[in-house]
């Protein structure tokens, strides 16, 4: 036999054994008893509870609502609650898979319930009272299915469709308690039950995946360290060696995906027992051993195009790099392509060109001569030569003078740019030299902006340096004056303590001040170390609000949070991170309109992650876009303390982490946005 058949020949049996092994863990599977209730499940019980008790007792009153709960919102609870404990027991009392006994103050009512049954033969067997029920968590999600509102609690808080409300309290009876099992084999037939109990499908998976990890280590353990020469001959695998990278990658990550969840489905049904019955619903007869004999093909299958996978993986490594790239990828090929095209264009003479149009028509204009002086008409000829010399004569003087005063407007335009008369040049009709006037304009355009940003800039530093020298030599005057004041010996000692506290304020704000200004410098000129780690930005921004919140309620401000559940990952630096934000929280407290409230949203857009802060200012906003620069407060006073560099080390700080931070006003609505690329 051939060596490249005994390499198919021993896969192929790698690929059944090991199929045959996962299928013969299956019973041992199966009989795995799940560990907790489903969620859907509980919630539906807390509601039959709650049911039995009012069965007995009409008048129990299980909900109770704060003082100022709106009527609207206890009628709609009050609704979705009752709709959910009528649906519940309706599913409970008819359903062929439950059987209970109830006691609820001691009158027992049950269904069907075998108290000799075995836990082994049943998939749920449990005792249940109001000790035993995430009561909170359930009664939310009872009164959101039969609600025309949305209802949360979150952090000690009630909210109806994200606005806060006073709240409720559920009073679960203490005198029920709920005995129940499901059979472990389960009735398909007019049962409810089904859809609650959503089938242990994570336990099944975490043995699909365990197995299919394994026995794909396997397969591709034999393939990758098997000789290549061997596995390029053999059938199938000959094949696809010769595949483009692109295609190949989507095929065999399509079919993988496929097979694996396939098998996968495949596997959790005929270890639950589900795939029988769905097959006798549809009136085909087939025995345990056949559903296992699929189970092993379908497994047997799916392990084969991991090896064929791994073969094809291994061939891109058969190359170098190079010639990997751009002979067995698309995106090579056309590099390859168009560079060999964009060579070819570079190598043209264009004047060539010019020069073949004007001896093609030169030609044609002798050619045309030629046959006229074959006629033997030499009056004619003569005047058809002399005419048409001084055609061209004519039509080339007007011609060349067009070019000449098109290259003399070109050159113009050359010497207004040096000179700076940007007014002079203007996009115009230049002929043969149009691609020149065209980059002249774009220059000119570059050369204005220049100069604009160069104004801009020498007005910015003239600004900076009045803002600085202001700013410095206010702390240096107060130093100054109790320094002079100490030096009086006259002075008490209560006072002596007293200019020092303030000589200490002043060299505080001073040192603030000039550390301030350093790190904005360095983050700007990018002269700033960073450490980046991978940040759960939700977290983070509820430690920065909770480090904060003293900061708020000293101006009676009211934080209120929009964050997701989910998290999200950004790759920035802590440190420099919670800068941007207490500075952003400082900013707040100094000028936001007390009593009022504070918003803080957190969105998760694509790639990105936008952090919104909202505050109503106590002052007419009527400040420009330079806010975020140096030196610039919203505060033309000065009457709050603060180094004037706030929102540029915030501004600094993000984009050096490749952010951006806008600000926006809305009549007195001041709003910060930050958006970070997400990790």
């Amino acid at each position: 036999m051939k060596k490249k058949n005994i390499f198919l020949t021993i896969l192929c049996a790698l690929c059944i054994i090991s199929s045959c092994i996962v299928t013969s863990f299956y019973p041992n599977v199966s009989t795995a008893t799940p560990t907790k209730l489903p969620e859907t499940l509980e919630q539906n019980l807390t509601a039959f509870i709650l049911a039995k008790k009012l069965e007995q007792d009409p008048k129990y009153e299980y909900i109770t609502f704060e003082k100022d709960t709106p009527e609207d919102i206890q009628k709609d609870i009050k609704k979705g609650l009752n709709s959910s404990l009528t649906s519940a027991k309706n599913i409970f009392e008819n359903d062929p898979n439950f059987f209970y006994t109830c006691d609820v103050n001691n009158k027992i009512t049950s269904k069907q319930f075998n108290v000799n049954v075995k836990k082994k033969d049943t998939r749920y067997y449990d005792t249940l009272d109001s000790n035993t029920l995430n009561v909170t968590d359930n009664i939310v999600n009872l009164i959101n299915y039969n609600s025309e509102k949305y209802y949360e609690y979150c952090d000690g808080t009630y909210y109806c469709d994200g606005e806060p409300f006073p709240g409720y309290t559920l009073h679960m009876p203490s005198d029920v308690v709920l005995t129940f099992y499901i059979p472990a084999v389960l009735n398909y037939d007019n049962s409810s039950l089904i859809d609650l109990l959503e089938l242990d499908g994570d336990q099944y998976a975490y043995f699909f995946v365990t197995s299919f990890l394994i026995c794909s280590a396997i397969i591709a353990l034999f393939v990758f360290f098997n000789k290549y020469a061997y596995e390029k001959e053999a059938y199938i695998f000959r094949h696809v060696n010769h595949w483009l990278f692109e295609p190949a990658f989507l095929l065999f990550l399509t079919i993988d995906a496929l097979l694996a969840s396939g098998t996968c489905i495949l596997t959790t049904y005929s270890i639950e027992g589900t795939f029988l019955h769905i097959l006798n619903r549809y009136h085909i007869e087939l025995s345990q051993p056949i559903v296992y004999g699929a189970n092993i093909l379908a497994w047997s299958i799916t392990l084969f195009f991991v090896g064929l996978s791994v073969y094809w993986l291994k061939c891109q490594f058969t190359t170098s790099i190079k010639d990997w790239f751009f002979h067995k990828t698309w995106i090579g090929k056309f590099i390859l392509y168009f560079s060999n095209k964009v060579e070819r264009i570079i190598s043209t003479d264009l004047s060539d060109k010019i020069l073949k149009k004007y001896i093609i028509f030169s030609t044609c204009l002798i050619l045309i001569l030629a046959f006229i002086s074959l006629l033997n008409i030499p009056f004619f000829s003569f005047f058809i030569v002399v005419t048409a010399l001084i055609g061209i004569s004519v039509v080339g003087y007007k011609k060349i003078k067009n070019v000449q005063s098109q290259y003399q407007d070109i050159l113009h335009m050359t010497e207004d740019l040096s000179s700076g008369n940007f007014e002079n040049i203007k996009p115009a009709d230049s002929g043969l030299f149009q691609s020149l006037n065209n980059n002249i304009y774009q220059i000119k355009d570059g050369f204005e902006q220049a100069v604009k940003e160069q104004v801009q800039s020498q007005n910015l530093k003239t600004e900076l340096i009045s803002n600085v020298s202001h700013d410095l030599k206010t702390p240096l005057t107060g130093i100054k004056n109790y320094v002079e004041l100490l030096n009086d010996p006259s002075i008490s000692e209560e006072d002596k303590k007293s200019y020092l506290e303030r000589l200490n304020q002043y060299t505080d704000r001073l040192s603030i001040l000039i550390t301030d200004l350093f790190e904005v410098s360095k983050a700007n000129s990018g002269n700033i170390d960073l450490e980046y780690s991978n940040i759960n930005i939700i977290e983070f921004m509820e430690q920065v609000c909770a480090e904060n919140e003293e900061l708020l309620q000293a101006k009676n401000l009211q934080l209120v949070t929009n964050l997701p559940e989910k998290e999200i990952h950004v790759c920035l630096d802590g440190n420099k991170t919670y800068r941007i934000f207490e500075n952003l929280f400082t900013n707040i407290s100094k000028y936001a309109l007390e009593n009022t409230r504070v918003f803080l949203d957190v969105k998760d857009i694509g790639n990105s992650v936008v952090i919104t802060m909202k505050n109503t200012s106590k002052a007419p906003l009527d400040f420009d876009n330079d806010i975020t620069e140096r030196f610039v407060r919203g505060d033309k006073s000065r009457h709050e303390a603060g180094s004037g560099l706030g929102l540029a080390i915030v501004k600094s700080f993000t984009e050096v982490q490749n952010g951006t931070f806008m600000i926006e006003t809305d009549g007195d609505l001041f709003k910060s946005i930050l958006s970070f690329h997400k990790s």
